[in-house]
């Protein structure tokens, strides 16, 4: 391999460490690495938070440890933003929500019989 391949192997590397929850490259220390790691995510969820405050509401106390598990999941794409990552991890976290008919035969037999 060349110089440039040799370090291009090494970024890449230190990279999948910090984002993608990869082992420390030799001659890094560990530690640093996963408080870097750690440092990073939380970038990454206030953004979420950021760019999207809806969906840390919907999942309450359980924000966290969803974005979490799902940032573990989904490494940041290099062309992604703030919208995007809140994008896909809302559409991963929150359940589908399916629209009803408001005017269902049950409903208006119900509003009929509620009246005087």
């Amino acid at each position: 391999m060349t110089a440039r391949q040799d370090l291009a192997a090494a970024q890449e590397e230190l990279v999948r460490a910090l984002l993608a929850g990869g082992a420390a490259p030799p001659g890094f220390d560990a530690g640093r690495i996963q408080d870097q790691a750690h440092a990073l995510l939380l970038k990454r969820r206030r953004g979420i938070e950021r760019a999207a405050p809806e969906v840390p509401a919907a999942l309450g106390e359980a924000f966290p440890t969803t974005f979490a598990e799902w940032a573990s999941a989904h490494p940041p794409r290099t062309n992604s933003c703030s919208r995007t990552d809140a994008a896909a991890f809302a559409a991963w976290a929150l359940p589908v929500r399916t629209s009803r008919r408001w005017w269902t035969p049950a409903r208006k037999a119900a509003a009929r019989s509620a009246r005087p």
